[in-house]
């Protein structure tokens, strides 16, 4: 039998075998600890270890994954408060083109669930696999403020996001789960925010950029935002808004030279960071790539990350083909699938 080791979380000490993983020992001694995807991709069981060590699901210097890390001592860790993780029912209210390659999609709601900005929600339209968006704030006046709102980058194949504005339209049936992820605003009062998107990872980056500039109007940020072409950078709305804030630098950016205006950058995102130091906070989201090119530049410069890579579905998932066999077993049409299905590794974000 293995050793018995003894677990302190967020104050209630429980008891567990070394060896088990850290939150299976949470939800098996009814303490709570949030999670999807149970393969230490979405980053919604990260923890911070105050005492003692795990093998695995190492996220940075002092947090982990709990689905990833396996007990090797006594442990103290401690597991931040979020909201509770929901599903209701909702209808497409409008769908709004931002750019050629951009959707908005408007999902009214019986009324708005809690959520913290930069998490995000598993959002499946009736008929269709379930895709993740991050709710975003509007990106201009005048707006509905009853209307959760999702950017969605649209892909020649994808299976979501080639029917919106065909199959999917206003009056659609969408079940709604969430909040989950870690790459959400926390208070980081006083220090500067590092905000770094590239196409639809505007959501997430946005929702941050809006409530962090309401908590604190003198607030230092740095937002840079970044496209393939300057028609694709749909934001400026939003840009334009917080550009208003004295202490706030925007920095948008497109890989495709072009001649329209002086101000847009060239090149990549990493490009144009600033000197980052320890006190910093940085946010990206979008392109994988993007996303752990800054995740490395802020580690070496020893700032803390918060990082949401949207990472493209394929089409043809172990959960995609069971579903479909399923269904066809049945004789009945697509519909939900079970929970244990949700949030697979190779569909993080999209597959829109």
């Amino acid at each position: 039998m293995g050793k018995v080791c003894r677990l302190e979380i967020n104050g209630n000490a429980i008891s567990a075998r070394r060896g088990d993983l850290l939150l299976d020992a949470a939800l098996l001694n009814g303490i709570e600890i949030p999670y999807d995807c149970r393969s230490g991709l979405c980053g919604t069981c990260r923890v911070r270890v105050l005492d003692g060590r795990v093998f695995g699901g190492k996220a940075d210097a002092e947090t982990v994954y709990a689905c990833q890390s396996r007990i090797v001592s006594d442990l103290r860790i401690d597991v931040e408060d979020v909201p509770e993780t929901v599903t209701l029912p909702g209808v497409v209210a409008d769908l709004t083109p931002l750019a050629a390659d951009t959707c908005e999609v408007c999902i009214e709601v019986p009324e708005w669930p809690e959520y913290i900005p930069g998490q995000y929600y598993s959002v499946q339209f009736r008929g269709f696999p379930a895709r993740y968006f991050s709710p975003t704030a509007p990106l201009d006046w005048p707006y509905d403020e009853t209307l959760m709102r999702f950017h969605v980058t649209r892909l020649p194949n994808g299976r979501v996001s080639s029917a919106l504005g065909k199959r999917i339209r206003a009056g659609h049936r969408v079940k709604l789960e969430g909040p989950f992820g870690s790459a959400y605003l926390r208070p980081f009062h006083g220090q500067r925010l590092v905000l770094v998107a590239s196409g639809s990872g505007f959501a997430p980056i946005w929702s941050i950029a809006e409530a962090a500039i309401k908590m604190e109007p003198r607030r230092e940020i740095v937002l840079i935002v970044s496209s393939r072409r300057v028609a694709s950078l749909y934001m400026v709305p939003a840009l334009c808004r917080l550009a208003l804030f004295p202490n706030v630098t925007i920095i948008p950016v497109t890989s495709e030279a072009q001649d329209v205006t002086a101000a847009v950058r060239g090149g990549k995102p990493t490009d144009h960071l600033p000197a980052l130091t320890p006190h910093d906070i940085i946010f990206a989201a979008g392109a994988p790539e993007m996303v752990r090119a800054v995740a490395q530049i802020a580690a070496d410069a020893g700032a803390e990350c918060y990082s949401d890579p949207f990472e493209v579905a394929s089409h043809r998932t172990a959960a995609d083909l069971w579903s479909r066999a399923a269904d066809w077993i049945a004789n009945k049409p697509l519909v939900s699938r079970p929970m244990s299905q949700r949030r697979q590794a190779a569909a993080q974000y999209a597959g829109t």
